[in-house]
């Protein structure tokens, strides 16, 4: 780590933080910071390393940039890029303003109980003239000058603030706490943070260019698929509107067949997912597609035997499965990790002298007594708005359930795209019979739930669990490491603060690309909220099968994984099988695991390798064109759509 590293991090975090809102809501472009391989920041990764570093070199070999400065620098971009888009300021500044505005709209026939209920500190107004909340959502009048309105903003901003505060620095001291067990005891591949730290390797020597950037077979990896890219965006530079995404419609294959009912579904061929599940373990990549294959065949059944689930993948029986499944699969991540845990705990009590956390990017006690005050500080603010303590300290841990397996899903999975369908709160009302939340609490509840957890596309959780796997090149000043992922989260929550207004402001909240945000997940939130209030009891539908049965089958999938070393599928897969990631990257896991299967039973150890070093080539490849193609889009305003990644 070095200073001018650090100066680098800071200005390229509040370059993303100014640029991903114009890019992804006005233009629609594709998502800068939209999963947890973020192309906007590796794209600047790869300036750095491949144009900025060999034009340093050029001067001075011995001016580059090593390989801990760019790893910092980073980490600072994925850390900050959860601050941008769905990971809080997608869905932030529409819920603030939502309440008001659709006051009077008909797909909220009780927003009135909403309205009252909602406590006046944690939106921009009650009020349905309020020009700020109309013009958010309107644009401005034509003619005139574009106003913000930032002290109209600044209470509900700060408010929340507080609770973004508190949330954060438990992410970061969750991923401090488990970084030893994951990364040095358990070895777990870390597939998302392998690729820059390859990319990098070397890169402070005398060669221009890193050695994974010599060889062969990353080369081909990469020649070809920059040619499929160019393939794929002819379409857009011909004039059409969309590029080509290669495509098999199974869906209306198995139409007029006994699998019809199986849900219409399509296999997608998303290069940059093929390449990252390539590096991602067997059993895993197996789990993916297996399990999702396992949820069509749940839904199938159902029909045969004249009980259909309800909903399908998107229904609610599938909702309280997968949070069976989370809930069932963090005791025995827990239970694998006690011993570290206990040793922490030692640590931070004063009662284990012999504990060595001198090698940590973050003390043993400032993690564990941090992560604590941070919970407490979280149940605390949703105590203040009415919340009951007990299910304020419910609602905090299921969401810290919920941040533990999304890490784990990205660091031993490599799913870089992870989304869960239920609710939290809903779980909790459900669970409680509709006695958990009172009318406050219900309305705090959802919106904390829409504005930080329910689009895990981006959660902080996953992106510091790698960075924390990434600190381990940092051979000096190590405790600095944390501090400076603060403040990077502070520049991007800033600076983005100001780009997103200004940016709904001139365009209007329901002009622009992304109305999922600013109509969709408001009606869908401050409407369970509201059937939470008018109706406690009846809104209260606890799916205990499919809860149960979500339970029963993770801790079957984990007994087996721990009593059978010749078990071949991992419990991962069934975490997300009805997540609408894995709908679109069910087939590029399917043809990775295909891949490394065949790779290693023909050619060993020697052509695997060289199939790892390809792959990475497809990988890179692929950020390259998306890197090109985004900047193409914010300079002509042309669109690529989701050619190369899942909108």
């Amino acid at each position: 780590m070095s200073w001018r590293a650090f100066f680098i991090g800071l200005f390229l975090v509040a370059v993303i933080a100014a640029v991903t809102p114009y890019n992804d809501f006005a233009l629609g472009n594709t998502y800068i910071t939209g999963m947890h391989f973020p192309p906007g920041p590796f794209f600047l990764l790869l300036l750095l390393t491949l144009i900025v570093n060999v034009f340093i070199k050029l001067i001075k070999s011995s001016w580059a940039l090593r390989q801990a400065e760019l790893m910092l620098i980073w980490c600072m971009m994925i850390v900050a890029a959860t601050v941008p888009a769905s990971g809080l300021t997608r869905y932030w500044f529409p819920i603030l303003a939502a309440p008001a505005y659709y006051a009077n709209s008909p797909d909220l026939p009780n927003q009135d109980e909403v309205l009252e209920a909602v406590p006046d500190a944690l939106v921009l107004s009650k009020s349905a003239r309020s020009i700020p909340v109309k013009q958010y959502f309107e644009g401005a009048p034509q003619g005139e000058k574009v106003k913000v309105y930032l002290r109209q903003w600044s209470r509900p901003i700060a408010v929340w603030g507080v609770f973004i505060a508190f949330f954060y620095v438990a992410s970061l001291l969750l991923a401090s706490i488990f970084r030893k067990q994951w990364v040095d005891k358990e070895r777990l591949i870390f597939p998302l943070a392998r690729v820059p730290l390859e990319l990098t390797e070397g890169s402070g020597g005398k060669n221009l260019l890193p050695p994974l950037l010599r060889e062969r077979a990353f080369l081909v990896g990469l020649v070809l698929t920059l040619v499929f890219a160019l393939i794929r965006v002819a379409p857009v530079i011909m004039g059409k509107e969309q590029g080509w995404l290669p495509t098999i419609p199974v869906g209306n294959i198995l139409a007029n067949t006994p699998f019809q009912n199986i849900s219409g579904f399509s296999a997608r061929l998303f290069p940059l997912a093929v390449g990252i599940a390539f590096l991602v373990p067997t059993d895993v990549s197996l789990s993916v597609w297996l399990f999702f294959f396992f949820i069509r065949a749940e839904i199938q059944i159902s029909f045969w035997v004249g009980r259909p689930i309800e909903g399908g993948t998107w229904g609610e029986w599938m909702q309280w499965q997968q949070a069976g499944a989370f809930l069932g699969f963090v005791p025995a991540l827990l239970w694998s990790t006690r011993r570290h845990l206990a040793a922490v705990a030692k640590k931070a009590l004063g009662i284990g002298r012999d504990i060595d956390d001198s090698a940590e990017p973050v003390s043993y006690a400032l993690s564990f007594w941090g992560l604590l005050l941070a919970m407490v500080g979280m149940i605390v603010w949703f105590a203040h708005f009415g919340m009951k303590p007990l299910t304020a300290t419910i609602l905090v841990l299921l969401v810290m359930c919920v941040l533990l397996v999304h890490a784990r899903l990205v660091s031993q999975g490599g799913i870089f795209l992870v989304q869960h369908s239920f609710l939290v709160p809903s779980i909790i009302h459900g669970i409680s019979g509709g006695s958990a939340f009172g009318p406050s609490a219900a309305v705090v509840a959802q919106m904390q739930n829409a504005i930080l957890i329910q689009d895990s596309r981006e959660i902080l959780s996953a992106h510091a669990m790698n960075a924390f796997r990434i600190s381990s090149v940092f051979t000096k000043h190590r405790r600095w490491f944390l501090p400076i992922m603060l403040i990077s989260l502070v520049v991007a929550v800033s600076v983005c603060t100001k780009a997103t207004l200004y940016t709904y402001y001139e365009k209007g909240g329901l002009n622009i690309h992304d109305t999922y945000g600013t109509i969709g997940l408001p009606i869908q939130i401050f409407g369970s909220a509201g059937r939470m209030i008018n109706d406690p009891t009846g809104s209260a539908k606890a799916q205990w099968g499919p809860f149960l049965m979500g339970g029963g089958i993770m801790a079957l999938l984990t007994f087996m994984r721990a009593r059978f070393y010749w078990w071949p599928v991992h419990s991962l897969g069934f975490l997300v099988g009805n997540s609408y990631p894995i709908w679109m990257l069910w087939f590029s896991f399917l043809l990775a695991w295909g891949a490394k299967v065949m790779v290693t039973k023909i050619g060993g150890a020697a052509m695997l390798r060289k199939a790892r070093q390809f792959f990475l080539g497809v990988i890179i490849g692929e950020a390259i064109a998306i890197g090109v193609t985004t900047m193409i889009g914010l300079i002509t305003h042309v669109k690529f759509g989701t050619i190369f990644l899942p909108g």
